[in-house]
């Protein structure tokens, strides 16, 4: 399961930099159990908030697909 595996990065990332789930869910605007499902596999990010996460921890647009694709 390839998206899962792109996922735990992410999960990764977010813990390396210090970053949890309720911080990146008030800068997305969203619920913070709509992060959950979303962080989770449940439901898909969409390409604006893809972006707007990897602005707010640093992910170049290089490395996007490692953490969403």
């Amino acid at each position: 399961m390839k998206k899962y595996r792109e996922l735990l990065e992410l999960k990764g990332l977010l813990r390396e930099k210090k970053i949890n789930y309720e911080t990146l869910a008030r800068h997305l605007k969203m619920s913070l159990s709509a992060l959950s499902n979303k962080i989770n596999g449940k439901s898909v990010f969409d390409i604006l908030e893809v972006n707007k996460i990897a602005s707010f921890i640093g992910i170049s647009k290089e490395d996007i697909a490692i953490y969403f694709f």
